[in-house]
């Protein structure tokens, strides 16, 4: 089962704002494979390839989107993707 523990995550593009709250799960696909985030991840920085992102809102609503390359940060129970 995984972490019903909620934390924050920010998705941005140049031109504005995609996503801004509490998430419970975050999938991106890294350069280097797949990537997911639970509440209380270690720091990270790592470079995003095109591919699917997906989130889980905490009532369960699981939301993708069509990402570019990019960066992810986690930090401080707090993801940032930058599209």
């Amino acid at each position: 089962m995984l972490s019903e523990k909620p934390f924050n995550l920010n998705i941005l593009t140049p031109e504005k704002e995609l996503f801004a709250g509490q998430t419970t799960f975050l999938t991106a696909q890294a350069v280097d494979g797949e990537i997911g985030i639970l509440a209380g991840h270690a720091p990270l920085v790592t470079l995003l390839a095109p591919g699917r992102i997906s989130y889980q809102l905490a009532g369960g609503e699981e939301i993708d989107l069509d990402g570019g390359a990019g960066f992810l940060i986690v930090k401080d129970n707090q993801a940032t993707v930058l599209l």
